[in-house]
């Protein structure tokens, strides 16, 4: 659906479905960006949806870079620049071909954020004593993108 137009049937908000988010233990949601400014003419913030909500259209009307996402959901993981380890717990996939983890830690830590958003390329899967970097598998990476932020995050 990333790249196709949308509607959303409680509120009629249209625009091109621009971000999935997938959760481990919840179902997907979609962010939409409205196509039309404001009446300030100011760009329309985007919006996470439950997928029952949208409606659809039957073509994609933005040119979408394909990922294949390398972390599953579950796995332990572990940045490679800092070394913060814990599950991925959510993946974002935004149509310009990025792909970000959130990462939970094992153990609550009441000074930092408990759940931390990575880009996949720069995470390790832990299986055991094992460190794996993760491959790049699109055909044109994309650019990088921040995490959703407290008030957009789905």
């Amino acid at each position: 659906m990333l790249g196709f137009k949308a509607k959303d049937k409680i509120t009629g908000l249209e625009g091109v479905i621009t971000a999935k988010a997938e959760f481990q233990f919840s179902p997907e949601r979609w962010e939409l960006t409205p196509s039309k400014l404001g009446k300030d003419g100011n760009v329309v913030k985007s919006r996470w949806f439950d997928t029952p909500r949208l409606k659809v259209g039957t073509k994609p009307v933005i040119d979408v870079n394909p990922v294949k996402p390398t972390i599953i959901l579950g796995d332990e993981v572990e940045d490679s620049i800092t070394g913060k380890r814990g599950i991925a717990t959510a993946r974002f996939t935004f149509s310009n071909g990025c792909i970000r983890i959130e990462l939970t830690p094992k153990k609550l830590d009441k000074e930092e954020d408990n759940e931390l958003v990575f880009d996949e390329q720069r995470l390790l899967v832990i299986n055991g004593d094992k460190k794996t970097p993760v491959a790049v598998t699109a055909d044109k990476p994309g650019g990088t993108r921040p995490g959703p932020t407290p008030y957009s995050r789905p």
